[in-house]
């Protein structure tokens, strides 16, 4: 009942109340006629309640002479008392676990990040690394949570499967329900970030083309697919790539270079180094 209290504690025209956890019931008295309380005072209370994660429906209004609470710094005569104001039916500590209460947010990221093995930090890593702020190259997150990423994407989606079964079971309001289905997109958004950043890494290395060759390097301190993304497109930015492709799990690169265009390797090595990463051609062909 605290939670419950607290919001009823924060409207100024409760001036007293009584909460019943069998009934699932609040008894008010307020400082407003009647006819307020059942179109705007009641409405308002049931949307408060609502985002605090419970389930709330207006009752009975009656006039302040059948109030069975005591009047409380204002006249009997000026109170009206709302009867039956909420059914408490959601439960506020399960929805917050669950998702869909204001915790669900900061669960959700999490949720996300983790199973992703952090993919969206080491993308800001590059991003700080491109913009010469500071160079880390891999933070080694995936290292340490790639070997589990499948069993941590399995807890992932028991827990928002358990999250949408106490949103339909419990017929959360549609507010809660809202934030559920965005809370969950964001997270599977993040889960499957680094699939998305592999779809998103343009084909495999065209054939070479006339005036070109293949280069196939080895290249050092990747360690998850933001990684690879990172140093792709360092390698496909210089001048005179036709195309490359890069597996961070075998630390091996392609690149297709055309020498007439001007390709210089030891410049995109410099580069890749200044970012964390050691490329060197391969000498076991």
């Amino acid at each position: 009942t605290k939670k419950v209290s607290e919001v009823l504690d924060s409207v100024p025209a409760i001036l007293a109340r009584e909460i019943s956890l069998e009934d699932k019931e609040a008894r008010l008295s307020l400082s407003v006629e009647p006819p307020e309380a059942q179109d705007a005072l009641l409405p308002e209370l049931v949307r408060r309640l609502s985002e605090a994660g419970f389930t709330a429906s207006p009752g009975k209004v009656s006039a302040a002479s059948e109030a069975p609470l005591a009047a409380a710094a204002m006249p009997v005569a000026a109170q009206a008392v709302a009867r039956g104001v909420t059914a408490v039916q959601g439960m506020g500590g399960v929805m917050g676990c669950c998702g869909g209460g204001r915790a669900g947010l900061p669960l959700s990221i999490s949720a996300g990040l983790i199973s992703s093995s952090c993919c969206l930090l080491q993308l800001g890593v590059n991003l700080l690394s491109s913009l010469n702020i500071v160079h880390v190259g891999c933070a080694g997150f995936n290292k340490v949570l790639g070997p589990w990423r499948l069993q941590l994407r399995l807890l992932t989606g028991c827990w928002l499967a358990a999250s949408w079964a106490f949103c339909l079971t419990r017929r959360w309001p549609r507010p809660a329900a809202r934030r559920l289905l965005l809370q969950t997109l964001l997270c599977l958004s993040l889960t499957f970030l680094p699939e998305l950043l592999l779809w998103l890494g343009g084909p495999a290395v065209a054939p070479a083309t006339e005036g070109a060759e293949v280069l196939r390097l080895s290249v050092e301190g990747m360690g998850c697919e933001a990684c690879q993304t990172h140093v792709q497109g360092v390698m496909d930015r210089m001048g005179g790539v036709v195309g490359s492709k890069v597996d961070f799990k075998s630390g091996q690169a392609e690149i297709v270079v055309n020498k007439d265009w001007a390709f210089d390797f030891k410049d995109m090595a410099q580069r890749l180094e200044r970012d964390g990463y050691t490329a060197t051609l391969r000498s076991d062909l």
